[in-house]
């Protein structure tokens, strides 16, 4: 391992900064030292594909490669998990007289950037939808009447705060549509930094959250007011796990978590294992059919996740338009539960270990921050992995 090089000695840049100039740049150049198996799951998208991957262990075997390969661009970018070997490695180069720049926090603070967009839905609700753009995981903040409530919430919680105070809302609730298995929530922190309600569905309660005393729970039905005269409506959508649950926005949108998505539907097999697939991929079919099949065509789809990267506006479609898109829609019971265990890509990386921090596991939060590196493979489509 390289020496650690002395508070301030290495120019850094953060991650909110370098995702800018990754928008909007063609000259950044990024070195990722992370190994190569990591690198390969998961890395930056540079639109120029400027990304090279050499481990902080080669750089030290051989310096003088890596000084080849870098160079020639004045505009390097060294990244790693957290940001200490992207330090280590910039103050070697720095040495060396290449002007290298770390990224602060590394993949964990890129990944956890959030870009938001609002969604008109109508009938006196505005919907801030915020994409992790890195993971692909989405999450809202649903407003009416001055009362706001963040529905899977991310782990950094100010964008939501910020978004609140901008539109002069006070958030009441708070919701996690399910125990997530891909990323970290950011439920519990926000609930403690506003005081509102902490909402979870009483099958989620029942599959062991250690905070319950904490969590006002909700069913199929419950009706969530926002101020005098707006509603919002819980919906059971199981399948994706057993706790699935959606919210119904007035008579114009869904918010439907991780179990339909704008181009494919929920793989069934991340609560259960493989042994209980089949038959969550039966309830998923089940749902779908007769939970959602009912709602108009016109009723807009906000879903839990997309396939990542960066976007030019939100992730909303309509049902008529999924439908028409999402094949899997069309099939038979059999048939369906065929083609979604057949089309499950690798489970999201520490599926396990987040499930169990999402039920009230205590870790310190940088190591809960750690269990994300990875991408979400949330739905049941193979190419729908996040690169």
């Amino acid at each position: 391992m390289l020496p650690d090089p002395a508070a301030g000695a290495v120019p850094e840049i953060d991650a909110a900064a370098f995702e800018v100039e990754l928008r909007d740049s063609a000259d950044v150049v990024v070195l990722d030292t992370r190994d190569r198996e990591a690198f390969a799951a998961w890395h930056v998208d540079v639109a120029a594909g400027n990304v090279t991957n050499v481990p902080e262990s080669e750089i030290e075997a051989n310096p003088e490669e890596v000084l080849e390969l870098v160079r020639p661009h004045p505009r390097l970018r060294v990244i790693c998990t957290a940001g200490k070997a992207s330090r280590r490695v910039a103050a070697r180069l720095g040495e060396q007289g290449v002007e290298a720049v770390s990224v602060r926090g590394g993949m964990i603070a890129w990944s956890r950037l959030l870009r938001a967009d609002e969604i008109a839905v109508g009938e006196g609700f505005e919907v801030v939808q915020f994409r992790r753009e890195a993971r692909g995981c989405l999450s809202y903040l649903v407003t009416a009447e001055g009362e706001a409530m963040a529905v899977d919430p991310a782990p950094g919680i100010q964008p939501y705060l910020d978004a609140a105070e901008q539109r002069g809302v006070r958030v009441a609730h708070i919701l996690d549509t399910h125990v997530h298995a891909d990323h970290v929530s950011g439920a519990r922190d926000l609930a403690s930094e506003t005081g509102a309600s902490l909402l979870l569905s009483e099958a989620a309660v029942r599959r062991g959250v250690r905070y319950a005393k904490s969590v006002e729970t909700i069913a199929d039905g419950t009706v969530i007011p926002f101020g005098s005269n707006r509603r919002a409506t819980v919906i059971a959508l199981p399948g994706h796990t057993s706790d699935m649950i959606g919210l119904q926005i007035g008579r114009t949108a869904l918010l439907s978590g991780d179990s339909l998505f704008a181009d494919s539907v929920a793989r069934p097999d991340l609560e259960l294992g493989d042994a209980g697939a089949v038959e969550a991929a039966r309830r998923l079919h089940r749902t779908l059919r007769e939970r959602v099949a009912s709602l108009p065509d016109s009723t807009l789809l906000l879903p839990g996740h997309y396939a990542g990267g960066r976007r030019q506006g939100p992730i909303v479609e309509s049902l008529g338009s999924v439908r028409s898109r999402v094949k899997e829609l069309t099939l038979g019971e059999d048939e369906f539960v065929a083609r979604v265990v057949l089309d499950m890509p690798p489970k999201p990386a520490n599926y396990a270990s987040i499930i169990a921090v999402n039920l009230g596991e205590d870790l310190p939060p940088d190591e809960a921050a750690r269990l994300e590196i990875g991408t979400n493979n949330c739905a049941a489509k193979a190419e729908w992995a996040v690169a």
